[in-house]
């Protein structure tokens, strides 16, 4: 039997929740694939959360930064997404000290392998081995932000919920 319509806009929150819900697990997986990797701390501290995301974990294992540990495997892992109401904001945010640099965000630096200060686009231009590993390149979190590819991990989130 059918559902009467004063229970649409009940039924259609629900599925925004779950939408949204999947929406911040796909941003967490692509992030992390898209993203710089060398020891895994970067890729491995992308979180959601109900409030802004702090950068305070440590780089591990923890070298400095003009010290080129050797590169380790990719973990993708399924995020885990508090549960929240349609109307309350969730943040998807990396909790690497370095985080602001491994973005390329302006003005964030650190030590070459000759100790200057650098962004990460500087990284690759810098003396052997060049150190950008994030597969769009220096700029690839604002190739995923400002471009399509968010738009298409929304497409995809939503349409994995039932949407069409």
């Amino acid at each position: 039997m059918p559902k009467p319509i004063t229970k649409l806009t009940e039924d259609l929150e629900k599925q925004l929740v779950k939408g949204k819900k999947q929406l911040a697990k796909t941003i967490v997986k692509t992030l992390t694939e898209e993203g710089p990797w060398w020891t895994g701390t970067f890729g491995e501290n992308w979180v959601v959360s109900k409030n802004p995301v702090q950068p305070t974990r440590k780089r591990i294992p923890e070298t400095s930064f003009n010290e080129i540990p050797g590169r380790t495997g990719r973990k993708i892992k399924n995020a885990r997404v508090p549960t929240s109401p349609l109307q309350q904001d969730l943040y998807v945010g990396n909790r690497a000290k370095y985080a602001g640099f491994a973005i390329n965000a302006p003005g964030q630096t650190l030590p070459d392998r000759t100790g200057k200060q650098v962004t990460y686009a500087q990284h690759r231009d810098g003396p052997p081995p060049k150190t950008l590993t994030a597969r769009k390149g220096p700029n690839w979190y604002n190739i995923y932000t400002k471009g399509n590819f968010i738009k298409f991990d929304i497409s995809k989130a939503f349409k994995k919920v039932g949407f069409k």
